[in-house]
């Protein structure tokens, strides 16, 4: 494991760098908060997701705008930064471990106190490019980048253990666990159960068969030909975390934030309108967004 602090010396100009192995997810999630950030009344503000998402980002998210996909991806990063807020500045957390971090800028942008730490886990490649781009950006925590491959377990076992024990602990996973087959994420939640500093998990998944069939279809073939398959779906939503030792304390439905947010695509709520309520009650939890909490001992 390598980890790297980012520099806070002068910025430096990154306009055309090119292009590492980074993957198109990470590229394409970057463009679309990018593109969310010009818009003139953003649900969220990620300029720094411009330098990163680059020229490639910003023409993939020009291809998904019109599409179900990008309002997903924007209604998720606006609830997770609202559930990450809230963990750290209202109940406690002292550190953020960001699994598979991408080109994540949170650090950067949300209101946080100066004394968290924030560690963002990923490949070398990830690390080595966001830390060339962000060189000289001050974040509003204490910053580290670990190179760890999170769907290596024994890896990732290493370190987790060598968290802070004193820190309580928020994990956030964000479009992490859809990617894994059922068995990986039932590992992975017995492991990030394990260490007696993770209090929390913030993730999001999707809840049914039948749109990770229709996922699966529509990203390899409109916006990426590398793009890695879906393969998570959690017939029992949030209950599935349970046996593994969590408890969801708040579970959110990415069609009824969508709702909420005012980002909802005109397709959705033409479908919305047009649904009974036994129907819209599927269609909201087809993509659920969870805190689960590790009971307290005793």
């Amino acid at each position: 494991m390598t980890r790297t602090r980012p520099s806070r010396s002068g910025a430096r100009d990154h306009d055309n760098p090119t292009r590492p192995a980074v993957s198109d997810t990470a590229f394409v999630t970057a463009g679309m908060r990018a593109r969310e950030t010009r818009r003139p009344t953003p649900l969220f503000r990620d300029p720094l997701a411009t330098v990163l998402a680059g020229e490639h980002g910003r023409d993939l998210a020009d291809k998904l705008h019109s599409r179900l996909f990008f309002h997903g991806v924007i209604a998720r990063t606006a609830v997770l930064d609202e559930l990450i807020e809230q963990i750290v500045n209202v109940e406690g957390a002292r550190c953020v471990v960001n699994l598979g971090a991408g080109l994540d800028t949170r650090p950067y942008r949300l209101d946080l106190p100066a004394d968290l730490r924030w560690v963002e886990v990923d490949l070398p490649e990830v690390v080595d490019y966001k830390a060339k781009l962000l060189d000289g950006q001050q974040p509003r925590c204490e910053l580290d980048r670990i190179t760890v491959d999170v769907t290596d377990a024994p890896a990732l076992r290493v370190f987790l253990e060598r968290l802070d024990v004193l820190l309580p602990t928020l994990v956030v996973s964000e479009g992490l666990v859809t990617y894994l087959n059922e068995d990986e994420v039932a590992v992975l939640a017995v492991d990030l159960a394990r260490p007696t500093s993770v209090k929390w998990w913030a993730l999001d998944f999707v809840a049914s068969s039948g749109l990770l069939r229709w996922a699966n279809r529509f990203p390899r073939h409109r916006h990426s030909k590398t793009a890695a398959e879906l393969r998570f779906a959690s017939r029992n939503g949030a209950d599935f975390f349970r046996p593994s030792g969590w408890e969801p304390v708040e579970v959110r439905f990415s069609w009824l934030e969508q709702r909420r947010l005012g980002c909802e695509p005109w397709a959705m709520r033409t479908v919305w309108a047009a649904s009974p309520e036994r129907l819209r009650r599927r269609l909201a939890s087809t993509t659920v967004f969870v805190v689960l909490k590790r009971p307290e001992p005793g």
